[in-house]
């Protein structure tokens, strides 16, 4: 959706996994039939005891297919929230009683949405136009909307592969939590990147997309969106998709930083980037419509 290292402000591993969810390449149409087509994916985890989370993630696909054309929106969202617990202890060593204090704090939230039209020229060459809305607090964006339009070309089209390119020209309009003076939020930019799909077996098929973001304002600025995933049939209907998805980013966003001088705090912040890499891996249950 969404995401540099979320662990970095202190998210659980669990909430980690599913923020794959926001970003996950849709399953659906793909396989070149014509017509509306849904996905729907969704993710959750909840842990209870001596630490206690909620975790929800969903995403969804809508599109249509044309002979020569495709319509495709997606949208989705995960938020988390852990119940943190701080004990204390009165009385003596001996004797004692303790005493427990629980906050509720939101370690986690993202959402986007996309859309995309697909027009093919030939029968292998498409030209391209769309439009990306992201936020993700945890990583330093309030909101990034990227705007798109090019072209690509279907190298494999057979029943059981699909590989195809693309390349476009975007513009960015950014604005982080904490802004940075030294770097410009409204950029334009290239965009390149593959998808592939093929059908392993009767039940069983592999996605893997890259897509890649080259700032030509600041050309140290490239982000390199990979993802691998299986999509396992349980029915017509549903599946089961564990997913890997790398996200880098060579200038990440800045977070606010206190400030101590000689170990004491200055009440005073710093901007610092976050990391650079994120290595998620989510398993979500997929609907098909």
């Amino acid at each position: 959706m969404t995401f540099r290292k979320l662990w970095i402000p202190r998210i659980s591993f669990v909430s980690l996994l599913l923020i794959a969810a926001i970003g996950a390449p849709p399953a659906a149409a793909q396989d070149g039939n014509q017509g509306l087509y849904f996905t729907g994916e969704l993710s959750t985890v909840s842990t209870f005891g001596n630490s206690e989370s909620l975790t929800l993630g969903l995403s969804t696909t809508l599109g249509h297919v044309w002979e020569d054309a495709e319509l495709k929106f997606e949208g989705g969202a995960v938020r988390t929230e852990s119940r943190i617990k701080t004990r204390t202890a009165s009385g003596t060593a001996e004797s004692f009683t303790v005493a427990d204090e629980t906050r509720t704090e939101k370690t986690a939230e993202a959402y986007y949405l996309r859309g995309r039209y697909d027009r093919n020229v030939s029968e292998t060459f498409f030209v391209f136009g769309g439009a990306d809305w992201l936020r993700n607090t945890f990583a330093g964006i309030d909101s990034r909307t990227l705007l798109a339009a090019g072209a690509g070309n279907t190298w494999v089209k057979t029943e059981t592969t699909r590989f195809k390119t693309d390349v476009g020209f975007t513009y960015t309009f950014q604005d982080d939590v904490f802004d940075n003076p030294l770097i410009k939020m409204n950029f334009p930019g290239v965009r390149a990147g593959y998808a592939l799909r093929s059908t392993l077996s009767s039940s069983t098929d592999f996605e893997s997309s890259l897509v890649g973001d080259w700032n030509l304002d600041n050309t140290d600025d490239l982000k390199l969106n990979l993802v691998n995933a299986l999509s396992v049939s349980i029915n017509s209907m549903l599946a089961l998709k564990p997913s890997l998805k790398l996200l880098w980013q060579n200038v990440p966003s800045s977070t606010a930083v206190p400030l101590f001088t000689g170990g004491v705090d200055t009440g005073n912040t710093v901007l610092a980037p976050l990391e650079k890499l994120d290595s998620i891996f989510t398993l979500s249950l997929v609907l098909k419509l």
